[in-house]
């Protein structure tokens, strides 16, 4: 009975250690793997489409404006500096945790001659290469050790020393002690705070002067078919044995290269011969939604605007061609109607708080608000290129134009409530006019426009301009966000400086 009981103890005492540096392994973990894959881990069994590839997919497909548009679920496991090989391997991995119907993989980097991410092409920096490990990690770190985290560690990194990292990255962030945050201990009771992006991150930032340097059309493929090649090869026979709708695409960028244009064609000529659906994103005669005035972040990554863009055509492709299911109405997918709430609640929440005009205009698009847009006479905004670029966006006509050749003023009432159509609705009106009343969401609305004055009025009520043409009648721009039931939420003010992170 002694030597039981002794045993028991050191048994149990083995036990309490295991735990202790289990929980402390939780603990020290960076958490960005975490926050990114949570709620993929939670809701892989309902998710129908995978985005899998770079940071132009990180930056360029939204998840939750695809379920708010489509009713599709969707996760985007997109990575800095991702490449087709880890795609691959962040493909097998999510396929323990679910079998999507679809699974979209973006070809930047199609060129690439290599996979271990610890080499390279043999002359990257040390400071390059050690950024490539650690982006790894913020695909792998998310994965329990399994033979399919080992399979993909193996494969893609060659120093055995570098593998223990991904295998028992304890080893690695052991000594994170003294950098420990509130998220650190927050993560051991489970996920992190939602991400309602579902893998995606959103750039807000307007790239105000892009270099436009698209390389000359081409129809040369790669010269030789490149690792990153084998590997789509081995993604489109994995999905062809599972049945998985695979869609390729190359998503927009400013500033192309002639290795750029020859893997556009190279993933053509895949395509054609697989029977597979390819949408070449760059600009040629058939694609030019893209602005690259109001929709880039920087030469080669979309902002929001582009953002919101690429996902509604991708959304359009996944609907019309494979006509995947709309799960709005479906009691079993609240989590996602969840989100999506969430999501329209913090955009709009950013939208009324909004200081800089462009990134306002872009977000009265991108979450598809309803405002009330007034531009006075001699109004600077009306003459800048950009302002009347993001109008049109939103309008589809050429009414600013009109304005500016007037000098002013300018109103748009912007209907997105669905009260009066399925899509937005747009009363506008350029130079000094006043028209007869016409119904809006707000009601029966006046409207009057004098070089030096606005007013809008609804129900006949003279003595309430929606309009302040006394504490902001020197602004040269006023927007008015409105509710659903044409309720004003929020009021924006543009002076002189109304672009001021330029």
């Amino acid at each position: 009975m002694r030597r039981l009981y002794k045993a028991a103890k050191i048994f149990l005492f083995f036990i309490i250690v295991i735990m202790l540096i289990g929980i402390a392994a939780r603990i020290t973990q960076r958490k960005e793997s975490l926050k990114k894959y949570g709620d993929f881990i939670e809701l892989a069994d309902q998710v129908d489409v995978l985005f899998l590839g770079s940071s132009h997919v990180l930056n360029g497909i939204n998840p939750i404006q695809l379920y708010t548009e489509y009713g599709i679920t969707s996760y985007n496991m997109g990575k800095p500096g991702g490449m087709v090989t880890e795609s691959y391997w962040m493909l097998m991995n999510a396929l323990d945790y679910c079998t999507p119907k679809c699974v979209v993989v973006d070809l930047w980097a199609l060129d690439r001659d290599y996979k271990y991410l610890d080499i390279m092409n043999g002359y990257e920096s040390e400071d390059e290469i050690r950024n490539s490990v650690s982006l790894l990690h913020y695909n792998m770190d998310i994965w329990p050790l399994s033979r399919m985290k080992v399979a993909a560690v193996t494969d893609l990194i060659s120093d055995s020393e570098i593998r223990k990292e991904f295998l028992w990255d304890f080893t690695l962030y052991h000594d994170r002690w003294s950098s420990l945050e509130s998220d650190d201990f927050t993560a051991l009771g489970g996920q992190l705070n939602s991400n309602y992006m579902l893998g995606a991150e959103q750039r807000t930032t307007l790239h105000l002067n892009p270099s436009i340097d698209q390389s000359e059309d081409t129809t040369q493929v790669l010269p030789e078919k490149s690792v990153c090649v084998e590997y789509l090869e081995k993604i489109l026979d994995v999905c062809e044995e599972r049945d998985i709708y695979v869609i390729l695409t190359f998503l927009p960028m400013a500033s192309s290269y002639d290795q750029d244009r020859q893997a556009v064609n190279t993933a053509a000529q895949i395509a054609d011969e697989r029977g597979i659906v390819f949408l070449n994103m760059l600009p040629h005669e058939t694609q030019s939604f893209v602005d690259f005035y109001t929709d880039m972040s920087d030469d080669t990554h979309l902002n929001t605007n582009g953002m919101r863009k690429m996902t509604s055509y991708v959304g359009y492709v996944l609907k019309n061609i494979y006509a995947l299911s709309d799960h709005r109405a479906d009691a079993n997918y609240a989590v996602w109607e969840e989100k999506a709430v969430q999501w329209q609640s913090d955009e709009i929440d950013r939208l009324i708080h909004q200081r800089d005009l462009y990134e306002a205009l872009g977000a009265i698009q991108n979450i598809n608000a309803s405002a009330v847009i007034f531009m006075r006479g001699d109004s600077k905004a009306i003459h800048d290129s950009t302002v009347r670029r993001f109008v049109k966006q939103l309008t589809g006509t050429e009414i600013i134009d009109e304005a500016l050749e007037a000098n002013g003023p300018y109103l748009l009432i912007h209907d997105a409530s669905g009260q009066v159509s399925s899509t937005p609705v747009n009363y506008e009106f350029g130079g000094e006019v006043q028209p007869d009343n016409f119904e809006t969401l707000l009601g029966t609305t006046t409207y009057i426009g004098l070089h030096n004055f606005g007013a809008v009025y609804v129900n006949e009520d003279l003595e309430n301009n929606y309009l302040d043409m006394e504490e902001h009648y020197n602004d040269e721009v006023q927007i008015l966000i409105l509710g659903q039931q044409g309720e004003v939420i929020g009021r924006l003010y543009y002076g002189a400086n109304w672009h001021p992170a330029g």
